[in-house]
């Protein structure tokens, strides 16, 4: 991946790239705020049709509906509903079109809430009947362009983390280096970012680095 500089850094701090930690993927059935842009949805899509096809849903990308959104709350970077739709920010995409680090954070956080998708974890979770808060601010209808009466049903810690797990074998089946993704994560670590109840950078931070060592045992050993 790309070295940021500190200036970059801070931009990515001060532009809340950190969804991945904070990520309210979840159940609602309000429509979150889309925009159009032909450009940046044509990225995403073809990033998210990479990792689709090799995921369990290969064959089954026209299914998928993924929008980009202005989200109010600038560290969401995207969330994941149910039935196959997707909401990815705008501000993410547009920046993944210039900086090959901003692509690699596009492609983990669509790693991530494809496999929410892909493991149906919307289906356990019924309906959306209350807020959750984290340790810092929590998520409203507000945040991703919803009345505050709006509320969010999250995903638990085990289906992150699942979806972690999974987004990891979609990048490795495409050849891409798990230390990548092992690195946004360290970088966030390393500034000092714990992230959530929910999204715990120690634990993924964990996960995921013992996931790309076996990865490397696995290739060693064939």
């Amino acid at each position: 991946m790309e070295k940021l500089s500190w200036r970059a850094r801070n931009v990515l701090f001060s532009c809340g790239l950190f969804f991945f930690f904070l990520s309210s993927s979840c159940s609602t059935q309000a429509n979150i705020p889309t925009v159009s842009d032909d450009l940046a949805e044509l990225l995403v899509r073809n990033e998210a049709a990479q990792i689709v096809a090799v995921s369990e849903d290969k064959g089954r990308f026209s299914e998928y509906q993924i929008f980009l959104s202005d989200f109010p709350r600038k560290d969401i970077l995207g969330m994941s509903i149910g039935n196959r739709r997707i909401y990815i920010s705008h501000e993410l995409a547009k920046r993944a079109s210039r900086r090959s680090s901003y692509l690699w954070l596009l492609r983990q956080t669509l790693a991530h809430e494809i496999a929410h998708e892909t493991a149906d974890h919307a289906l356990g979770n019924g309906g959306s009947s209350f807020n959750y808060f984290s340790i810092g601010r929590g998520i409203s209808g507000i945040d991703v362009g919803l009345p505050l009466t709006v509320r969010f049903r999250p995903y638990s810690v085990e289906k992150e983390l699942d979806a972690d797990l999974r987004g990891l074998q979609y990048w490795g089946k495409l050849g891409w280096d798990c230390h990548i993704w092992v690195g946004i994560l360290r970088r966030f670590r390393d500034e000092n970012y714990p992230g959530d109840a929910l999204h715990p950078t120690d634990k993924r931070l964990h996960q995921a680095q013992g996931a790309c060592l076996a990865r490397k045992y696995s290739s060693e050993a064939s």
